[in-house]
């Protein structure tokens, strides 16, 4: 089940988008269900299910979106969203991790399936992460994980909430988020590609202040990887 929220304030293109959702989806025979927003202000306000798609209106009374995007950049129950626009100049202002798409009012087809189809295969790769600890197994979602550091026989994996220490060494905890974008950057971390603010020569500056090292033998692929993932959200995902 995926949960698609669209935000307009006017409700005819509110039915757009979701008349062209639903004609995928449900040839996809993926289950969903729509929450639909008349307002900035009522997407802020909102305290439901996870929306996994936010189609969000640049233009609307009050607040407009991208003032909306600034106040649920991290907010946990909006995971990615679509701008919605007529004006084209404002595309490189809406370029964020959660930003997956950028469409020109009236939206078409096209550009509807293909921000579904990327949300669902994100939604798939975003894969239950699972390691021992003192009170028995924690699963986490990769992306509530920000780092990970080896600590002698165990490793304190840092999420966006608190730091956790686990039993399993972080070999293991890297072979289990092989092709993901858990990085290993250093013989004692690992690191979740979505929250590096920067490199910043042979570190890593996190979203959350810190800072992790890069391993000499570490530093050509994980400049390589970080750059390609950087191209992925604010270039492939924009064209």
């Amino acid at each position: 089940m995926i949960t698609i929220g669209i935000c307009d304030d006017e409700e005819a293109y509110r039915d757009h988008v979701k008349k062209l959702c639903g004609s995928f989806l449900d040839a996809q025979n993926q289950e969903c269900q729509f929450i639909e927003f008349a307002s900035g202000e009522e997407v802020l306000a909102y305290q439901g299910d996870k929306i996994h798609l936010l189609f969000l209106d640049i233009e609307m009374p009050g607040m407009d979106g991208l003032q909306v995007m600034e106040k649920v950049r991290g907010n946990e129950r909006i995971w990615r969203i679509v701008f919605v626009t007529s004006h084209k100049e404002l595309r490189w202002e809406t370029i964020d991790l959660k930003t997956l798409a950028f469409l020109e009012k009236p939206v078409d087809r096209i550009g509807v399936e293909t921000c579904l189809k990327t949300v669902v295969r994100e939604n798939r790769e975003n894969i239950d992460v699972s390691f021992k600890t003192v009170d028995g197994d924690c699963y986490l979602k990769l992306d509530q994980i920000l780092f990970i550091q080896a600590q002698g026989n165990y490793v304190s994996v840092y999420s966006k909430k608190d730091e956790i220490t686990g039993y399993d060494s972080i070999k293991a905890m890297e072979a289990q988020m092989k092709g993901t974008t858990m990085l290993r950057t250093h013989k004692s971390y690992l690191v979740n590609l979505q929250y590096v603010e920067k490199m910043s020569g042979v570190a890593l500056q996190m979203t959350n202040g810190s800072s992790v090292p890069i391993g000499r033998k570490y530093y050509q692929s994980v400049k390589e990887a970080y750059f390609s993932f950087i191209k992925r959200i604010t270039i492939d995902r924009n064209k």
